[in-house]
């Protein structure tokens, strides 16, 4: 379930906050200790149940709690008694302290409930209680049988009130979440892991462990025969041992027949691991803890990337403090592509001051967070129509130097620096060389750094191309024009040119030739196909990585590209023009004075 929107009270510095729309990556930028962080530990609170007395806001009345308001949307339809009056899943999670000092957790569910006193709460009820609402409704219905669930008796109470109306409602979730889950196999909380910015980077704490613990767990799931042998044989050892201990317990306990022992291992806690690197230079091993933090930190990005490539069935929820912390800003741009591709099925919160992670995201998920009187505010594109100005000043962004430096004469704007690498192989397998004249600046897309650069390139008059890539949304090339219309729209304001790839991304451009060299012995598949529009990456996962176990990167595959012949680039573009493929056209476009 992808989070919609997110509403607090009464939590650290939030005294109200109101339906906070967030996206794929929701970016918050602001000043330091404006609140930027309150987000992501409301987050670990709700799903992790991470909440102390520290955490509630000072200024609350006595009567109040910290609620905590998350909406969920689905891709597949859910019966309408389940959902709020927006059609979404709406849970909410209460906090406060009673008399002892304990801490009170409450989980309730809005729903879009029947209006009455004596039907409601469907979702919420257990199966009798189902059965009485159509008694009192004195509708026919089968109690069990072929084809008859708890979801075919709510909808049958659901099509019997119509006439009743709806109101807005709230329960407690005990039931409903059990229910939902019971009668909808795709719904599933999503996991949440918060990576702290202040968070103990030594190997052997428990929160650096616990961020690595689903690769042990998975581990231990795929050797669970062998775990459960050993269960059974310290079972049986235990058995007889203690059988030896009940006979001599007889001569005083003359009616014990037996002692049972039950054996309980908890595997989840039992593996704990240190991590030493081997360099090709050095002789010995380096345990990571003797490195800096920064070298740790570059654990993080490897971890994304592995993530990436990982096909998991829960939905992941991320929240990042400060990504940027510590990294070199090329590294930071790794990490940056590892998160836009996880983002495809995961959600990203974070936190920063880098205009490399505040520009990744489209301007309706940067939240531009301001400190008044101790009490923290989020706006976004929705109500703050200058954002893109706003995030300018709040991250000091500022333009590309080089594109005063007149040894550039044109400015070639793409999305990332793996798109800066391919363009420059096609360029060098195509034309033969590559020239020094042009500079390749990695901010496109939506990003806010490109819009700042943009505006240089128009005061000081040098030309620019912006070059549209990965739209994973487009079906063809006109949905990809219309896709993007805004922003080529905004291109030409500003005075650049722009081309759009023909195909869904740059992964569709890969030679099945090339790649099969690269695979060797490892014989590709018939089904395995290139198509314009298709997810490469899915196909190099089920046809490659998964039968072949080898380890082959999908996304951003430069060995691919680097092994393709001159004739393999222009095979595997698209023919736009006068019998010349649309990367040709647009190479010509970026070497043209």
């Amino acid at each position: 379930m992808k989070i919609f929107d997110i509403s607090i009270k009464n939590f650290r510095g939030i005294r109200v906050l109101t339906n906070l729309r967030v996206g794929e990556i929701s970016s918050f930028v602001g000043k330091n200790d404006s609140g930027k962080s309150n987000i992501l530990k409301a987050l670990d609170a709700f799903f992790n149940d991470k909440f102390s007395i520290n955490d509630i806001f000072k200024g609350i009345q006595s009567d109040e709690k910290t609620e905590i308001s998350i909406r969920f949307e689905t891709q597949n339809q859910i019966n309408p008694l389940a959902l709020d009056s927006d059609g979404k899943i709406h849970l909410i999670k209460t906090f406060s302290f009673n008399n002892a000092g304990k801490i009170v957790k409450e989980l309730f569910y809005v729903c879009n409930d029947i209006s009455s006193d004596d039907i409601n709460n469907c979702w919420g009820v257990k199966e009798s209680d189902i059965n009485g609402f159509l008694m009192t409704l004195n509708v026919k219905f089968s109690k069990s049988g072929r084809g008859v669930t708890n979801l075919s008796k709510i909808e049958l109470i659901d099509t019997n009130t119509q006439s009743l109306g709806r109101a807005e409602k709230k329960y407690i979730a005990d039931e409903y979440i059990k229910n939902i889950q019971k009668q909808y196999d795709f719904i599933e909380m999503p996991e949440y892991s918060l990576f702290d910015a202040e968070q103990d980077l030594n190997v052997g704490s428990t929160s650096f462990q616990s961020q690595f613990k689903p690769i042990a767990t998975q581990s231990l799931q795929n050797n669970s025969a062998l775990t459960s042998q050993i269960e059974t044989n310290v079972q049986e050892d235990l058995e007889t041992e203690f059988g030896l201990i009940a006979d001599l317990m007889k001569k005083n306990v003359p009616n014990l027949e037996k002692i049972k022992p039950n054996v309980a291992c908890n595997w989840g806690n039992l593996v704990k691991f240190d991590l030493s690197l081997k360099f090709a230079s050095d002789t010995f091993e380096i345990p990571i803890a003797n490195k800096g933090t920064g070298f740790k930190r570059l654990l993080m990005v490897a971890y994304f990337e592995y993530l990436a490539q990982k096909t998991t069935k829960k939905y992941q929820i991320f929240g990042i403090e400060e990504p940027e912390t510590f990294l070199h800003p090329e590294l930071q741009n790794d990490l940056l592509e590892s998160i836009i591709l996880l983002s495809e099925n995961s959600q990203f919160f974070i936190t920063t001051h880098s205009p490399v992670f505040a520009g990744a995201t489209r301007d309706s998920n940067i939240v531009v967070v301001k400190k008044t009187n101790e009490i923290s505010d989020y706006f976004n594109f929705e109500n703050e129509a200058d954002i893109l100005n706003v995030v300018i000043k709040e991250l000091g962004i500022r333009p590309n130097y080089n594109l005063l430096n007149d040894n550039y004469r044109k400015a070639v704007f793409v999305e990332g620096s793996g798109d800066v690498k391919f363009w420059e192989l096609a360029i060098t397998k195509i034309d033969g060389s590559l020239p020094t004249d042009i500079l390749f600046i990695p901010c496109g897309g939506d990003q806010v750094e490109f819009f700042v650069n943009a505006e240089l390139c128009r005061k000081i008059n040098r030309r620019f191309i912006f070059i549209l890539d990965s739209d994973k949304g487009a079906v063809d090339y006109d949905s990809k024009l219309d896709n993007k219309a805004l922003l080529i729209a905004k291109v030409l304001e500003l005075g650049g040119e722009f081309d759009v790839l023909r195909k869904r991304e740059i992964e569709n451009y890969y030679s099945k030739p090339a790649i099969q060299r690269l695979l060797g012995d490892y014989v590709l598949p018939a089904e395995f196909e290139i198509q314009d529009y298709s997810d490469i990456k899915e196909e190099i996962k089920t046809h490659i990585l998964t039968p072949s176990g080898q380890n082959f990167k999908a996304k951003n595959n430069f060995e691919i590209f680097d092994e393709m012949t001159k004739e393999e680039w222009i095979s595997c573009a698209t023919v736009v023009e006068d019998g010349k493929t649309d990367i040709e056209v647009i190479i010509e476009k970026i070497l043209n004075e």
